[in-house]
């Protein structure tokens, strides 16, 4: 045995702690991935601690990356919000997390009353609406603006 491995130092890579790099990137995307699966499931932090076993504070301080969700925490909110586990890490590989990946509560709110529709009829022609909006809107925004021109 080394006296480097005896003192229980040099060659380990120094440990990162929140207080001083803040938190890990990792935990800020599965965090903020937690908070995207829970809202589109429409549960409360406390109805999400409570089926993971933990208080809504500690399902604060997940969702904002200040604390590690465990590997069984985390296989157990993927199954109370019919995610896999592998939902919580799309969008992580190769990639800086930024916030750019989440989504405002409006779109989470569409998202889940869409899932909720329970015609595929009624959920088509509602994407089709939606499709026609936006492309009515876009160039709307392109087109300018007539009034006052007339003058």
């Amino acid at each position: 045995m080394s006296t480097t491995s005896a003192l229980g130092g040099a060659g380990r890579r120094p440990r990162r702690t929140v207080r001083e790099h803040g938190p890990d990137p990792v935990d800020v995307h599965v965090g903020r991935r937690l908070r995207q699966a829970r809202l589109l499931a429409g549960l409360s932090q406390e109805e999400l601690g409570d089926g993971i076993g933990v208080s809504f504070q500690a399902v604060q301080k997940y969702e904002q990356g200040e604390n590690r969700l465990s590997a069984s925490r985390l296989f157990r909110a993927a199954k109370l919000l019919s995610q896999t586990v592998a939902y919580f890490f799309e969008e992580l590989e190769g990639q800086m997390v930024t916030g750019h990946t989440s989504f405002s509560r409006e779109e989470i709110d569409l998202v889940r009353h869409f899932r909720q529709i329970a015609s595929e009829d009624v959920r088509d022609h509602l994407l089709q609406v939606a499709k026609r909006i936006s492309e009515v809107d876009t160039s709307a925004n392109l087109v300018p603006s007539l009034e006052g021109s007339h003058g």
